[in-house]
């Protein structure tokens, strides 16, 4: 039997496929953004805003944490490593510290929660003695590492107000801050260190009334950079007890320096220069010479004599003087979203915005593409703010997208074949005489034309056929808006552009003969219900579901027509509040009415995912009747609750969701069903012992019964598919955990008219 088993698990092993478990998430950050750089014996850890990522100098492994696996927060400001206690201190813009322990993490939100006016940023950690003091913008806290707690604050501004420290460092019995005020120097073993006048400015510097940016210990001597203005370089001091010595002013603005190893590190945007000691000739580059990006923020030296950098575009830059090379996980270059699309194969996204009054930011136009497990970014510096992604519906491998400024480029294959704008299209410029063409929206419809929406211009409508022949529509006095946000195409032949800033829809029927106006019928209208009464017109996103159905997202809730192919007629047309069960008995209440929905889209089971301005994420049910799910960055990963754009795989279920913080993702229990079965399998096969997730089968057609039993045939769980695909908890009918055997899984559609079988190994 054991040698069955075997066989067995062998042959499921080879169908396996490597895909995240239902209800679980996965960053899609970038780690390019490098801002801060430190050490183990082991590794070296690099900090972007949004995680941390470590080196394994030994054997090359790069892995990371980020809110999906431990961290707390978000826009982390620091980091720092003990040897000696085994922990990597990750501090954090709003005052929170997370300590990274080998087997968990601690989280410190008491500065965080401190109830205080000023910035409460974290600077710089120093360890010493199970302490940690750590810089803050207010002042020096001590963390005690043994007890994991705060054990004094230190308000060391005049008379004990606050004041920004950078870092400090600690030297032969005494503590050095640096400061805004200067650099301050008291006894680390005094008692009361509490009080502001144990804390003594160091005189040396050629200014009084200058700033320490920055400080660090170097041998048997205390470095600390002097701060200028733009107009004069900083000024590196070695401070000896009572003897400063100027080591040199290599740079204008000096953000780190960092003395390790027997190498002193002063590093600025402009360079970064080593002395191996006070009186050296330093030791510069000003460029890494395998790329032209150099943006260093920070170096640190290791005892291999080589320097690890953070740097803002290339994560980690790690090697000698003359021979390096960039370190990160595989990301994004950055964490801008202002878009997603998704296909079979791919998902893009469009990686440059407008502000609220529609005013490029001028971005290069880039986007990012995920495709087998791996990030890419594509930048096209003459052109600026990719702001729309929209596939081509009969092949997966080409896309567009849509720029505020240079119409419209075209890919296929992830090579460039086509760029739409005024001279080659229908397509308008804002500007007579000039190539500026804003395009905010782009559809297919049924046919193969691709529709586009062109603001700011008097023929805002144009398609382009699907025999490459462009034609426009003058209806910019009808649509009378300088803004159209969105343009979706419904199966009934209507086109709908959204009119924001409280204006509402504009529909369009284009007619037989597209090329022509003249059989176009045409609707602008603000919503109202039944009654005529005014419904929200201040609308951010639509979507129509499996059953046909309009969503519409506005800034105070949703609303939902069952009719909208009558959306012309304002007679027939009607439109509603999505009214779910009383709250309150006697009052009504109407889905997300306090909240902005900024995102609707629809998964495989025709349920409904919201996005928010301001709540992040919701599921509710295919009526929208009830919550399945609220995801905030209270109790996910998610970056931020403020979404921009939601999309779902289709065939994986993976729902990725664009943050004004980077995107994320989580797999849904939902995929598109197909017309027919497919090839149903079921993963995690075989299920180990140590599993406790979902099992999850796919390969369904809509409304799937999906039975599974014992080899024997008796029934253990019974379920629907949500779209194409089912999720078994692994327990029988009696809610016990099944025991070690062969399931067999039958499936079959709604009308019993299909069926298919599929076979799992349970090992208890």
């Amino acid at each position: 039997m054991r040698n069955f088993f075997l066989v067995i698990i062998l042959i499921f092993s080879q169908i396996a496929h490597s895909q995240i478990k239902v209800g679980k998430w996965r960053d899609h950050f970038s780690y390019n953004n490098c801002i801060a750089v430190c050490k183990s014996s082991e590794k070296i850890y690099g900090a972007t805003s949004t995680g941390v990522f470590w080196y394994n100098l030994s054997d090359g492994q790069i892995g990371k944490i980020s809110r999906v696996n431990g961290l707390n927060d978000i826009n982390i400001s620091t980091i720092g490593y003990s040897d000696g206690n085994k922990v990597l201190a990750v501090g954090y813009d709003d005052g929170n510290i997370d300590l990274v322990f080998k087997d968990r993490i601690l989280n410190m939100p008491q500065i965080k929660e401190k109830l205080m006016q000023s910035s409460k940023m974290i600077n710089g950690f120093t360890f010493y003695n199970d302490l940690i003091y750590v810089s803050t913008d207010f002042g020096i806290v001590v963390v005690d590492l043994i007890k994991e707690e705060i054990k004094d604050t230190y308000f060391i501004g005049d008379l004990g107000g606050l004041i920004k420290v950078s870092r400090t460092t600690i030297l032969n019995g005494f503590i050095y801050a640096a400061t805004e005020r200067g650099l301050l120097k008291a006894d680390i073993n005094d008692p009361f260190l509490i009080q502001y006048q144990r804390w003594v400015r160091e005189d040396g510097f050629t200014s009084s009334t200058a700033g320490c940016s920055d400080v660090t210990s170097f041998g048997q001597y205390v470095i600390a950079v002097e701060e200028n203005d733009e107009s004069q370089k900083d000024i590196v001091w070695a401070i000896n007890g009572s003897l400063w010595t100027e080591i040199g002013r290599p740079y204008n603005t000096i953000s780190h320096i960092r003395g390790e190893d027997g190498i002193l590190a002063v590093t600025s945007t402009e360079g970064i220069s080593t002395y191996s000691s006070i009186s050296s000739t330093p030791v510069s580059c000003t460029s890494y010479l395998f790329t032209w990006l150099f943006q260093p923020d920070m170096a640190i030296t290791l005892q291999s004599g080589k320097l690890a950098i953070a740097d803002h575009y290339l994560g980690i830059v790690y090697g000698s003087m003359g021979s390096f090379t960039s370190i990160h996980p595989n990301g994004p270059s950055n964490n801008r979203a202002f878009a997603l699309g998704v296909s079979r194969q791919k998902v893009i996204v469009a990686s440059g915005a407008y502000d609220a009054t529609y005013t490029n930011m001028w971005y290069p136009l880039s986007y990012h593409k995920f495709e087998n497990e791996q990030w890419d970014t594509f930048e096209d510096g003459t052109h600026s703010d990719a702001v729309r992604v929209l596939f081509s519906p009969s092949n997966s491998d080409e896309f567009y997208i849509s720029s505020w400024g240079k119409g419209i480029l075209q890919y296929r294959n992830n090579i460039q074949v086509n760029e739409y704008n005024p001279s080659n299209s229908s397509l308008q410029s804002i500007i007579d005489g000039v190539d500026f063409c804003r395009v905010s929206g782009l559809a297919y419809d049924n046919k193969g034309n691709l529709w586009v929406s062109n603001i700011r211009v008097s023929k805002p409508v144009s398609v382009r056929k699907v025999d490459g022949s462009w034609y426009s529509f003058a209806y910019g006095t009808v649509i009378n808006s300088d803004r159209i946000s969105g343009l979706f195409y419904a199966e009934s032949g209507l086109l709908w552009f959204i009119i924001p800033k409280g204006e509402g829809l504009f529909v369009l029927n284009p007619g037989s003969n597209i090329e022509s106006i003249n059989d176009d019928t045409y609707r602008k209208f603000k919503p109202t219900d039944s009654n005529g009464n005014s419904l929200p017109s201040d609308i951010y996103s639509l979507a129509f579901d499996r059953d046909g159905y309009l969503w519409v997202g506005t800034s105070e809730g949703v609303l939902i027509s069952y009719n909208p192919e009558d959306a012309i007629s304002s007679s027939k047309f009607q439109i509603q509040r999505v009214k779910i069960p009383d709250v309150v008995e006697g009052l009504a209440a109407y889905l997300l009415q306090t909240e902005t929905v900024t995102s609707i889209t629809v998964d495989g089971g025709n349920r409904k995912w919201f996005g928010t301005s301001k709540s992040g994420v919701y599921l509710q049910s295919a009526d929208g009747s009830k919550q399945i799910q609220h995801f905030t960055m209270e109790n996910s990963p998610l970056p931020s609750n403020s979404i921009v754009d939601i999309k779902i795989h289709p065939t994986t279920g993976e729902v990725f969701i664009a943050t004004d913080k980077g995107v994320i993702s989580y797999r849904g229990d939902a995929t598109e069903p197909g017309d027919k079965f497919g090839k149903v399998y079921a993963f995690p096969n075989p299920v180990k012992p140590n599993y406790s997730g979902v099992i999850t089968i796919t390969g369904l057609v809509e409304n799937t019964t999906v039975k599974i039993t014992d080899i024997s045939g008796n029934l253990v769980y019974e379920t629907q598919s949500n779209g194409g695909e089912a999720t078994w908890d692994g327990k029988n009918l009696n809610g016990h955990r099944v025991a070690t055997g062969v399931y067999l899984i039958f499936c079959s559609d709604s009308k019993g008219e299909e069926t298919a079988v599929s076979k799992l190994l349970f090992i208890k």
